[in-house]
Parts: C-alpha cells; structure tokens; sequence
C-alpha cells in the first residue's frame, strides 16, 4: 500500500505541552489503553531501540507474509505462544524467538506494553521532552485503528522545529492531531522502518549535542 507523508513543519498548527488538568493517569487525547510515560532518559530510549530493532529482525526472519509478521510480533509483545502460526512453537522450539517469548511470559516484554517498531520512537521522542500520548503500528486485520504506523505526541514548537529535518530524512511525516486533543501532532509513516530510522536519528543527535556542551 502506498502511502504519502508530510514532512514538512507543520507551522500552522498549535504547539506546546498539554494542561496539567488535562491530562490523567490514562493520559491524554481519550484514548483507550493508554498512560502517560513520562520522563525518558537517552540511554533508556537507546536500550529500547536497541531491543525493538533486535525483536523486529527476528520476527521478520520468522514471518513469510504480513498475517504471519502480525501474528509473531503479537507474541513477541504480550508474551503468548498461542498467538503464533499454527505448529510454529513445535518447529521451532529451540530458536531464539521462541525463548525470547517463553521468557517474555514470566517477566514481561522489554516493550513496556508497546507495540513493536513504534516503542523505539515513542522512547526517543519522550527523552526530548515530547508528550507521547498514543501509537499504531499498523495492523493488517479489521482491529487496526490507523491505517499506518503513527505516534501521537504534543510538544514546543522550538522541539518540533527540531525534530523536522530528521522526521524528512527518515521518510515520515507530520500529520494534524487536534482533533482528539489540542495541540496533538502525528508523526506517521509507510512503514515501522521509517520510525526506527527516525528513532536512532533522535537519539544520535542528542549524543553528539551533549558530548559537544562544555564540560
């Protein structure tokens, strides 16, 4: 499916943190299944990426069409075997993936209850002072709220200036989020690669700012 991004700054639409009244525990933009995250530090967000991009190379090994990459990395996120294709467990008992997920079932995936291939950036985006409120990978079935992957995310307008230029090289793009909450934006994209492209790309230019402060 092909699919158009925006990467221009969105200059017309209103910037900045959200109400402190506006927000509660569930977060903010009344959605379902949600919490606020946040403070996020650069090296929490590295170590994410790093696991998302490690768990994305595995289930894309593992999957052969969309159904099936959908249906693994379901597994990979709630720690379910049953959620993999049919004998799947039994072929492949000793594979890596398999024993990542049998331990995800008794501590938990390392996505934090994100959805894989927009953890990464929901971390990155976090650790520079953005309020995440909500994600989509994208799903290839009925359930799917978004149509492609997106974050939804509020922040200043001097963050989102800088965020731009790397949003363009990444392929994504901006997107109007308001009408869910003011000052919402949308970071979207065709694909979850974009969004882990633009994730290291937040989080590498974080690192080189800081190491290049005076001491």
């Amino acid at each position: 499916m092909d699919i158009d991004v925006d990467p221009s700054f969105p200059a017309n639409l209103a910037m900045g943190w959200p109400d402190e009244e506006d927000v509660s525990e569930e977060g903010y933009g009344y959605f379902h299944n949600v919490w606020a995250m946040g403070d996020v530090t650069r090296s929490e967000a590295l170590a994410m990426i790093e696991e998302e991009q490690h768990l994305v190379r595995l289930v894309d090994q593992a999957s052969r069409t969309d159904a099936e990459f959908e249906a693994v990395a379901k597994a990979v996120e709630a720690g379910e075997l049953d959620y993999l294709p049919d004998d799947y467990a039994t072929r492949y008992a000793d594979s890596e993936l398999i024993q990542l997920v049998t331990v995800f079932a008794d501590e938990g995936s390392p996505l934090d209850t994100l959805e894989l291939g927009v953890a990464g950036l929901t971390f990155a985006l976090s650790s520079v002072r953005c309020f995440t409120a909500a994600s989509c990978r994208r799903h290839c079935s009925d359930g799917s709220w978004s149509d492609r992957p997106v974050v939804f995310f509020a922040a200043e307008r001097s963050t989102v200036q800088w965020l731009t230029p790397m949003v363009r090289e990444s392929g994504c793009g901006f997107a109007d989020g308001s009408e869910r909450a003011d000052k919402l934006l949308i970071v979207e994209a065709p694909s979850i690669t974009n969004f882990m492209t633009l994730a290291n790309l937040i989080v590498r230019l974080t690192e080189r700012q800081d190491s290049s402060k005076p001491s």
